[in-house]
């Protein structure tokens, strides 16, 4: 071997002697001999991890476990593994023996030729020319290991793959002597500091001698296992440390936090890990995950600082329901079955052990949310949701948002205040065809600025850890590749609810996918809120974080927004624009190199687009601005398109001069179209914006679009809210008339020669007429 034994825990076994793990040697790629045929097939790939977060073997490594079922050692000269995939990438066995009825486990270090994807990947045992034996895995693999059987209750890697075998194999674990004893991933109850609470990673030293901890590192990442540095603390023998993941700076502050959707904590010296604990996604809220014994386990109650109380080894399950939630044409009896006791409540409100007790089924004969729990020895399960609509139809998808009723339009209620921002837990669930796609804790707030006064306001559901999810991960949109989502927006049409309520979408729908315009997707759902009927709605993105990480294929802690032209910061740092805002009022960009410097910084097609867009379409309502970069993409600033509720109303004689307005808002723009390079770019981009995607033949089309999906549902929301189809009807033609027999076309061309002084012979040569 390469290395000493006690780098990791040698795990080879026969009659119950530790004998010891393979290390990997890089093979060739020469054809191996021959080898015993028979002998071949008797010998198995018996387990495999491709996601070793849990410090299984005391290291980090994926692994392999080999068997052999034969009566007599097998040296493996002529064996070897790889992918199932053709590869010419080999992992050679010729210097080892794989003991009679024994086990044989290889670690895939960053030296092996090839490592284990977590997503799924099939594995190859080869003797000379032959298959002995082949495994293959999928993602459903996570952080666990796999045998032939599928997912493994255990590891037992060097042990049958049975609950003999995995005591046996905790009976062989060495703990790490400094170790991570004990992780709150979602907490609101243990060690306040100044009233506020964070995550907490426990630290214990078992190594029965006092440990110097500032030898010592704790990261949230592998890759940089040196994020927080413990300070010059002496932690005695049997001793415990606390540190709080709280993302701020501070001997007890670690700068990052510990993501509730499942996340590996790293503890590690200076010469690489000692510890790691993954922590999944289903630990609840002031609920710890950590060491009870050898074994990881779920504790009900955390214990920060001292002895970890007993625990479940796999958590709770949540009640089941004998009918699934969905859509039915008939009266349900819905029973619910679990281990314990079952809480639950109809009203949207979080179910606790003072709500209802089940006894018997549930009738269900119009609109029902039943939230439930389980409770059973001190452990609980998670809180699930069971959405029905029993004898009521819809054309599309159905949103239901369960929350507690004085939340909804009680005194701090969401409904009822317009200028003071209440945002309470709820329940999102959402069907589609009478089947569910998702059913998630999430945050419910107002959306929007004036739009909250009206009857039909708009929505924010807001994913959050200490809801219990801190991500949506569901494909949500079809013309999207990503199906990760921090946040999304329930848009009722906003002042447009009462004229067409498509405005937005109409607008945005235009230019999505056609021009360089960051836009929200969007999708026809019908709301409900605690089981009651609230209208037709497009479910949209929402500008955040995780909106411009999914664009630009970044992380989002790099991610920067600015709003407001430049003026406020909604995340990151808003510098880099500020800077540009001075840059382009203090520097002439008729220059080229000046003019090169700001368009190095900004998606030029993006800004163009944005302000040939919004003249075109004739919204003066500018306010809601937002633009984004990320230095960990390239860098360049882009605009987003939306708040368009306002667009296509007024036929305004200076589109250009309404939107580029000389107001210290616009200086970017207002600058680069000084230059004679950029102005013609512009005028070109507009031509061919015209005649694309801002024509009368392409608008009309995507109003008589959008007005068709939501004809099948308009009538039981226009009575919702007081209004009628036949004024509905009346202002889609309205809205078709704005571009209708070339108006909106004559004044723009109009306007856009006004602005900039051009001739006849300019304006054929750039628009054809």
């Amino acid at each position: 071997m390469k290395r000493a034994l006690s780098i990791v825990m040698m795990l080879c076994v026969l009659a119950g002697v530790l004998s010891g793990c393979a290390e990997p040697a890089i093979g060739t790629n020469a054809d191996p001999d021959p080898v015993d045929i028979d002998e071949a097939k008797r010998i198995s790939i018996n387990e495999v991890m491709a996601d070793n977060s849990n410090f299984v073997m005391g290291c980090m490594h994926d692994w392999v476990e080999l068997y052999n079922d034969n009566d007599r050692d097998v040296r493996l000269t002529s064996y070897y593994l790889r992918k199932s995939e053709r590869s010419s990438k080999r992992l050679t066995l010729d210097d080892y023996t794989i003991p009679a009825k024994g086990f044989l486990v290889i670690e895939l270090t960053d030296e092996s030729p090839f490592r284990l994807s977590k997503e799924g990947d099939g594995l190859l045992l080869i003797s000379g020319k032959g298959v002995a034996d082949e495994l293959v895995f999928d993602a459903s693999i996570g952080k666990r290991s796999w045998s032939h059987e599928g997912v493994c209750a255990h590891p037992t890697p060097g042990y049958p793959n049975t609950e003999a075998g995995y005591n046996e194999y905790l009976d062989s674990v060495e703990l790490p002597g400094l170790r991570i004893n004990e992780i709150v991933s979602s907490n609101d109850r243990y060690l306040p500091i100044d009233e506020n609470y964070y995550d907490l990673v426990e630290i214990y030293n078992g190594t029965g001698a006092a440990v110097r901890l500032s030898d010592y590192w704790l990261s949230d990442k592998k890759s940089e296992p040196k994020r927080y540095h413990f300070p010059e603390v002496t932690l005695e023998a049997g001793g415990y440390y606390v540190v709080y993941c709280s993302g701020l700076t501070g001997e007890e502050h670690a700068s990052f936090k510990i993501s509730s959707s499942g996340e590996t904590v790293y503890l590690s010296d200076g010469n690489g890990f000692v510890d790691a604990v993954y922590v999944p996604g289903d630990v609840l809220k002031n609920e710890s995950y950590g060491r009870n014994g050898k074994q990881l386990v779920y504790m009900s109650e955390a214990t920060p600082g001292a002895e970890n109380a007993a625990g479940r080894l796999n958590r709770l399950g949540v009640p089941a329901a004998s009918v699934a939630s969905g859509a039915y044409d008939h009266e349900l009896s819905v029973e619910l079955s679990a281990e314990g006791t079952i809480y639950y409540t109809l009203d949207g409100t979080e179910p606790t052990t003072g709500s209802t007790v089940y006894t018997e089924p549930i009738a269900v004969d119009s609109v029902a949310s039943i939230r439930t729990f389980c409770e059973s020895e001190g452990s609980r399960s998670g809180i699930t949701n069971y959405f029905y609509l029993v004898n009521i139809n819809h054309a599309y998808p159905v949103v239901n948002v369960a929350i507690k009723q004085e939340y909804l339009d009680g005194d701090e209620g969401v409904l009822n205040h317009i200028t003071e921002e209440y945002e309470h837990e709820a329940f999102v669930t959402m069907m589609n065809g009478g089947e569910e796609c998702f059913s998630v804790p999430c945050g419910f707030k107002l959306h929007g600025n004036d739009s909250k006064k009206g009857d039909k306001q708009n929505f924010q559901l807001r994913f959050r850890s200490a809801y219990g999810a801190s991500k949506l991960e569901y494909k949500v949109f079809e013309n999207r590749d990503y199906e990760v989502y921090n946040s999304l927006i329930l848009k009722g049409g906003s002042e447009d609810y009462l004229f067409c309520g498509l405005r937005d979408e109409l607008c945005t729908g235009l230019v999505d996918g056609t021009t360089n315009l960051e836009v929200q997707a969007y999708r026809p759902v019908i709301l409900y809120l605690n089981g009651q009927y609230w209208g037709f709605y497009w479910l949209r993105e929402r500008y955040d974080t995780t909106y411009a990480a999914n664009r630009l294929g970044v992380d989002k802690d790099t991610v920067n927004i600015v709003k407001t032209y430049g003026r406020a910061t909604a995340v990151g740092s808003g510098t880099g624009f500020t800077e540009l805002i001075e840059y382009c009022r203090t520097h002439d960009l008729t220059e080229r190199e000046c003019y090169e410097h700001v368009i190095s910084r900004i998606d030029v097609f993006s800004l163009m687009d944005w302000y040939i867009c919004r003249s075109y379409l004739g919204d003066q309502d500018l306010a809601n601005v937002r633009m984004y970069n990320s230095e960990a993409g390239d860098g360049r600033w882009r605009w987003c398109f939306y708040d368009l509720d306002w667009a296509l109303f007024v036929n305004t004689e200076d589109p250009i001069g309404c939107t580029v307005k000389k107001d210290g808002n616009h200086d970017i723009i207002l600058a680069l179209l000084k230059n004679p390079e950029f102005k013609d770019l512009f005028l070109k981009r507009y031509a061919y914006l015209m005649q694309s995607v801002l024509n009368e033949n392409a608008i009309i089309k995507k109003v008589d679009e959008l007005a068709a999906i939501m004809e099948p549902e308009i009538a039981m929301d226009r009575e919702k809210y007081g209004l009628t189809v036949e004024a509905w009807r009346y202002n889609i033609e309205n809205l078709k008339n704005y571009v209708r027999n070339g108006k909106r076309d004559e004044t723009v061309l109009a306007g856009i020669k006004r602005y900039f002084g051009l001739s006849d012979a300019e304006m054929k040569a750039y628009f054809g007429k």
